[in-house]
């Protein structure tokens, strides 16, 4: 067995394996996840068990570089006007642990490495240990698997309390917060309008502008006395007595309602000629491109009503980016269905692929991007290193999308294995090396390590929610999903789904989870330099 553990190959795979096992335990709703492994690798590490450092950066660079790409277009658009208060509630979060940090640090007179991990443990950030090995050697590893635990439990224990120390019925936010979410996101629905509006006789439907009116789909027509209905397109001619029937949300019909003529009962019903059809984004040909750009009404006489990405119903308008794997819900003849689905794919399986070259062409540019001098006020010359370097390759490209032939968003399933993968072979890496010194800084600064880890994990949180309930106003439900997002605890996570069936919470965790990795993969940087001149 001796001689098996020699092969660097077979103890990684034997770390990751009882990591694994030991991860799954749950008791109630704690757990440790993939954080299990650093503790087995801390146990072979103590008897003089070694993996070589490339497995620690082959893993670094892939764990970073799938959570950037995944990340990109969230943290970019999250700071649009909705989503900045609830940024604004995750920043606080990492601001005010980084303070803690400092003070700890200053208290138990801990130095620049045992910082950088107390930061990362309390705050149960993978990403931040990544950057805090990377950026300092000595006992990063060490304190972050002292704090780990701690972080966790303290994450699950504050979010079931909160509703009874803030005496918040939780039904009735969540019945609140649904006719708040009906009131600004109404769902997509249809009205039958007859034109009665006589200076639009005769005109077509594209000289018409409507949606500078309001953001509505005309899909079909019925003209007077007809018996079948015809698709709508821009160079449809409206005529007295024409029905239409038109998608968009309740507010946008009722105004172009004011314009177009009276509403009519009844149903204009598809026949044999039109059809409707939902069709998937497969060929990257497709993906990219504007809904616009593929003209998809005038070129085939097919109308998109609307699209549907990760479960969401987005209005079909000219300049929606499409991605792969959305879904287009279309209405057209049978045989201008099949045309258009031959060439936006509609193969399932297609969506599920990974090209490596994208991938390869972003990693590389992430190391180049690493080792680029800046100079930037205060700070000096520096450079972003590999961490850095991949991180903003990986947030541009994924914000990008596609560039020429290359998609960088990689398919769901893809990203999951990469980013496993790669924070495996990080975790089991540096255990190893941590397991050397555990015993030594736990019997040295255990209890000390202890007590500053709840301190940097309580503190930002109760800041977070006196932030986000006083000065952002953020409701209840929507502020445990910022707090865990911030945090960036999926167990703490899945302790609010415990007591809310609601989607609010998970809702606000996926805005600002974004936030929540860059914040702390930024943060550890700043922080090591701020310990470093202490």
């Amino acid at each position: 067995m001796t001689a098996l553990l020699s092969n660097s190959v077979f103890l990684l795979f034997t770390i990751i394996i009882l990591g694994e096992a030991l991860g799954h335990i749950r008791l109630k709703s704690f757990s440790f996840g993939s954080a299990a492994i650093i503790f087995v690798a801390m146990a072979f590490g103590h008897f003089g068990y070694l993996l070589p450092s490339e497995f620690q950066t082959l893993g670094l660079v892939l764990f970073i570089y799938s959570v950037a790409v995944t990340a990109g277009p969230g943290f970019f658009t999250s700071f649009n006007k909705q989503g900045i208060k609830l940024a604004i509630g995750a920043a606080t979060i990492i601001a005010v642990a980084a303070l803690m940090t400092v003070l700890s640090c200053w208290l138990f007179n801990f130095d620049v490495s045992t910082g950088a991990g107390l930061f990362a443990g309390a705050l149960t950030s993978s990403p931040g240990l990544a950057v805090a090995v990377e950026a300092v050697e000595g006992n990063a590893a060490a304190a972050y698997g002292v704090t780990y635990a701690g972080g966790i439990i303290s994450v699950i224990v504050f979010v079931n309390l909160l509703p009874k120390i803030l005496r918040i019925d939780v039904k009735n936010e969540e019945i609140s917060i649904d006719k708040e979410r009906t009131e600004n996101n109404p769902p997509f629905t249809f009205h039958h309008i007859e034109v009665t509006n006589t200076n639009l006789f005769g005109k077509k439907i594209i000289d018409l502008k409507l949606k500078e009116i309001a953001p509505v789909v005309l899909t079909r027509l019925l003209r007077k006395d007809a018996k079948e209905p015809i698709l709508v397109t821009g160079e449809t001619i409206l005529r007295e007595g024409d029905k239409l029937r038109i998608a968009g949300r309740e507010n946008d019909l009722e105004r172009i309602e004011l314009f177009l003529g009276k509403p009519i009962d009844g149903e204009i019903a598809f026949n044999k000629v039109l059809t409707k059809k939902s069709i998937i984004i497969s060929k990257q040909s497709a993906a990219g491109h504007t809904l616009g750009f593929l003209n998809l009404r005038e070129t085939f006489g097919v109308q998109a009503t609307r699209i549907t990405r990760n479960d969401i119903d987005l209005p079909a308008s000219s300049t929606i980016k499409l991605h792969l794997g959305d879904i287009i819900h279309a209405v057209g003849e049978e045989d201008a269905l099949k045309n258009v689905s031959r060439i936006l794919g509609n193969d399932v399986k297609q969506t599920y692929k990974a090209s490596l070259l994208p991938i390869l062409i972003g990693l590389v540019a992430g190391f180049i991007l690493g080792q680029v001098p800046l100079n930037l006020p205060l700070l000096g010359r520096f450079s972003l290193g590999v961490t850095g370097g991949v991180l903003v390759s990986g947030l541009i490209l994924g914000y990008l999308y596609k560039t020429g032939p290359f998609i960088w968003e990689m398919p769901t399933t893809a990203n999951a294995l990469l980013r496993e993968f790669g924070l495996m072979f990080f975790l089991a890496t540096v255990g190893t090396k941590t397991g050397a010194t555990i015993v030594e800084t736990v019997t040295s600064q255990g209890a000390e390590l202890v007590v500053a880890g709840l301190i940097v994990t309580l503190t930002p949180m109760m800041a977070c929610v006196a932030m986000s309930k006083y000065v952002l106003k953020i409701p209840f439900l929507r502020m445990l999903g910022v707090l865990t997002g911030g945090m960036t605890s999926t167990p703490g996570l899945a302790a609010i789904n415990s007591y809310t069936s609601s989607s609010y919470p998970s809702s606000a965790y996926a805005t600002v989870y974004p936030v929540g990795l860059i914040g702390m993969i930024l943060g550890t940087k700043v922080l090591v330099y701020i310990l470093s001149l202490m």
